[in-house]
């Protein structure tokens, strides 16, 4: 390798870097109050409801022609505790508790977000992606 393609690779890794530590630092600087959040859940891109990330325990049990799931809020976040798709890789996805954290089960075509209504960041000028 020449010095041109070294210094080529530092840009390229220098770029990147900043681009995720600038996505770190906005993500991990958005000032929230305990209880001001919410998990928006839509199944097969609408709608299906809007909980409120309590302390109190709650069980919200979603049942569609996709498939049976089972979602457990407590702590001020929630978790997803059954799936019936045949991975199971939702349920590792874990406990979320914070803005832009999501559970997704494809099978199930459900997309568990938490939300901050307070924010004053505007997702609207937000990229889309389509698949």
């Amino acid at each position: 390798m020449k010095r041109g393609d070294f210094i080529m690779i530092l840009v390229v890794l220098l770029a990147a870097g900043s681009i995720y530590g600038y996505k770190w630092f906005s993500n991990h600087n958005e000032h929230y109050a305990q209880g001001d959040l919410k998990a928006v859940i839509t199944v097969n891109g609408k709608a299906y409801k809007t909980v409120n990330l309590t302390k109190e325990e709650q069980i919200i049990d979603i049942r569609t022609k996709f498939g049976h799931n089972t979602l457990k809020v407590f702590d001020y976040g929630i978790q997803m505790t059954y799936s019936d798709a045949p991975l199971t890789i939702a349920l590792d996805m874990g406990f979320i508790s914070r803005p832009k954290q999501q559970i997704i089960c494809i099978p199930a075509r459900l997309l568990i977000e938490v939300v901050n209504p307070g924010s004053s960041i505007d997702d609207d000028d937000a990229l889309d992606a389509v698949i």
